[in-house]
């Protein structure tokens, strides 16, 4: 009898611990479920941020704005012309006026013609050469020429003057040479101050025109 007894009483315990054990595993799933659900979620309102009110500082204003003033720009100013002095040392172009020297060194019998530019008198008493208009040609005095033999003055060249006048070269004057054999060779038309011949010595303060062979 003792010993049909104690199979009974185990197998009734065993019972028992699966009855608690399937108890408290249905107490933990329910607690597990329940409690996500009774945990409150924020609400789609709380997750939105409120507007801030604008404080006055940063409300816009209706007041125009006013731009800085721009600094003047300095204009630059003419500069104040300087006056420059006639240059009256010997020899500069306008004072280049003296007298004629003429060389023939070629082989030809010639004739060397002036034809001086008429002076004009000013209110002060002083002459100058006439300048052309456009609308009136350039008077001219009355010409001059001489003869030259072949190679007479050389290079060198002799100085020439007038029996009626005094013969001073200025700006203006003409010069030509043409040959007196029937050649026809010529030199020139030269302008006294404009061509490159004749050329001015300022040490002797003339005009020299000497033929190119």
């Amino acid at each position: 009898m003792k010993s049909r007894c104690y199979p009974v009483v185990g197998a009734t315990l065993a019972a028992l611990l699966c009855l608690v054990s399937g108890w408290v595993v249905y107490q933990r799933f329910t607690t597990s479920a329940i409690v996500p659900s009774a945990i409150d979620l924020p609400s789609a309102e709380s997750e939105v941020p409120k507007a801030v009110p604008a404080s006055p500082a940063t409300q816009p204003t209706n007041q125009p704005t006013v731009a800085p003033s721009a600094k003047p720009v300095p204009v630059p100013t003419a500069a104040q012309p300087v006056e420059v002095l006639p240059d009256k040392r010997v020899g500069t172009a306008s004072s280049r006026s003296g007298v004629l020297r003429v060389g023939n060194p070629t082989s030809y019998p010639v004739r060397v013609a002036l034809l001086p530019k008429q002076e004009v008198k000013q209110g002060s008493g002083k002459t100058e050469s006439a300048i052309a208009q456009p609308d009136k040609p350039a008077n001219y005095e009355v010409p001059a020429h001489w003869d030259f033999a072949p190679e007479e003055g050389g290079a060198n060249g002799l100085l020439v003057s007038l029996p009626d006048r005094t013969l001073k070269l200025k700006k203006g004057d003409v010069l030509v040479a043409f040959a007196q054999d029937g050649s026809g060779r010529y030199w020139g038309p030269y302008v006294v101050d404009e061509t490159a011949m004749p050329t001015w010595n300022p040490k002797a303060v003339e005009w020299q025109l000497i033929l190119q062979p």
